[in-house]
Order: structure tokens, then C-alpha cells, then sequence
């Protein structure tokens, strides 16, 4: 482990990352998970560029189940990032170091606080899943549409996690992508209307 980051338990987890906590980047992991330990070395990097900025951490989710399953952890490696203890942001699976980045500077600009602060009630309430795949024009639509309405969400490329292909057919019954999961309810497709609804979201849309 960096000497930049450290490690959470379900014990300290609330203390560690609380209401005056700043930036938290918590790695979600196992030893047994490769994909973790190629991410590993990109959230060091992380840690020393950031440090006095963001708090980089790594939990542990065999050895720590009860925070685990608080966050619907269903894949390995998830970033997670928090803000005072609010969860604002997810990326599942290995990135580049500069998907990270934009996602932490975008929270370091004070345009973005702000706007993250006024939408916490969104990211609070809902657990949303994008499944997606990196070339689909419309998952990046979709993507961009709930950052624009600052949702929270976890992004699941099916193309490379099978499991999560699988539960989502099983699911809705539909192997195209986009496909939203907002707390338990499937979207197929950029259904704005559906989503708006399924949100709470008032958008003009009729």
C-alpha cells in the first residue's frame, strides 16, 4: 500500500470518510482480484499527486463485507468517490489515470462543489447502473446526460465483465446497451422520459 493512501475498515469507514472528510477516493478490492492489482499502481500515482487535496483509500471487501454491501459493491475493482461523506461518483473496473483525475478535479473547482452540494438529495436517494460498453454512442449519451443532472451512478462495461452481462439480460430480457438500473428498475435505451420519472426528475419532458 502507498504511504500516500490508507486503509478502511467497517469500523472506521464512517469516521474516516464523514461529514468533514473532503475528497475520499476509496478502492474497493481483493487480493484475489487482478484487475485490482492493475489499478493499484495508478491510485499510488493518485495518492502522491493529489496528497493534501484527496484522501486516497483501499478497503478490502472480503475482509470488510458490511461497508461492501452498504455501497451495492457488485464489482471488482469500484472507485469510489466521496465528498464530506457523500458518495458523488463511481468507476468500475480498470481506467487510465486520467479518468481519475477529471473526476477528482472536476470536485476540486469550486463551480463543481457547489453544484455537487446542491444534488446530494439525488446521489442520497437513488442507486443507479449504467450498463454500458465503450462504443455505443448512445451509453455515452445516456452517461452524460445523468452527470449533466448530477446522478451518481456506476458504470458497468459488459463488455468485459461477463457476470454483469448475464444478470443484466437475465433482468430485462435485452442484450442491447444502454440499459439503466435505477433502484431496481430496468431502462432500456436512452428512455429520458422513463428515467426523469424514475428519478424524480422534472425536465420538460412530456
Amino acid at each position: 500500500m502507498s504511504s500516500h493512501s490508507i486503509t478502511l475498515t467497517d469500523k472506521t469507514f464512517n469516521q474516516k470518510v464523514g461529514p468533514e472528510s473532503g475528497i475520499v477516493l476509496v478502492d474497493f478490492w481483493a487480493s484475489w482480484c487482478q484487475p485490482c492489482l492493475k489499478v493499484a499502481p495508478i491510485l499510488d500515482q493518485i495518492a502522491a499527486d493529489y496528497a493534501g487535496k484527496v484522501t486516497v483509500a483501499k478497503l478490502n471487501v472480503d475482509d470488510e463485507e458490511a461497508t461492501a454491501r452498504r455501497f451495492s459493491i457488485a464489482s471488482i475493482p469500484t472507485i469510489a468517490i466521496f465528498q464530506d461523506g457523500r458518495l458523488v461518483n463511481r468507476l468500475v473496473g480498470v481506467r487510465p489515470k486520467q479518468a481519475y483525475q477529471a473526476a477528482l478535479d472536476a470536485l476540486l473547482t469550486p463551480q463543481a462543489t457547489a453544484a455537487s452540494a446542491a444534488a446530494s438529495a439525488h446521489k442520497a436517494t437513488h442507486s443507479v447502473r449504467v450498463y454500458s460498453t465503450p462504443t455505443c454512442p448512445w451509453c455515452s449519451r445516456v452517461k452524460a446526460y445523468l452527470r449533466d443532472q448530477h446522478i451518481a451512478f456506476t458504470d458497468i462495461d459488459v463488455s468485459r465483465d461477463a457476470r454483469a452481462a448475464q444478470d443484466m439480460m437475465r433482468r430485462s430480457g435485452q442484450m442491447g446497451v444502454p440499459q439503466v438500473d435505477i433502484d431496481g428498475q430496468m431502462v432500456v435505451g436512452f428512455d429520458r422520459k422513463r428515467i426523469d420519472q424514475l428519478l424524480g426528475l422534472k425536465t420538460g419532458i412530456a
